[in-house]
């Protein structure tokens, strides 16, 4: 309870909701009118749990399911994000993408 949780996964297919509604997420599909889903999640998914809770269940039919699932603390602090950067601020972010350009972006002990 009171955590972020996310599951990635890494092989096979899962089921990560309890009642096995494919509709109980959001999803991308390919196109406007791709509603054929199944509830078997693979690879290279990521789930983001939104509610709040005290377990997860997570089931498999023909084959298992290899997956990271990742749970913190939210730390109650804004984020801007763009790419593979994320910081607090687009002020922040802006600061960070000039240093990645320059080669100053990575901190070595040295360096500080």
């Amino acid at each position: 309870s009171g955590h972020t949780v996310f599951a990635y996964v890494i092989d096979g297919k899962g089921c990560f909701e309890p009642a096995r509604d494919p509709f109980h997420y959001d999803k991308e599909g390919r196109n406007y009118f791709d509603l054929e889903r199944e509830c078997l999640i693979g690879p290279e998914s990521l789930i983001i749990y939104e509610r709040d809770g005290e377990k997860l269940d997570i089931s498999t039919e023909e084959q298992s399911v290899r997956f990271l699932l990742v749970s913190g603390k939210p730390i109650q602090e804004p984020i801007a994000w763009h790419g593979p950067i994320v910081m607090n601020t687009q002020k922040e972010l802006r600061v960070a993408f000039d240093e990645y350009k320059n080669g100053t972006f990575l901190k070595h002990k040295s360096d500080r």
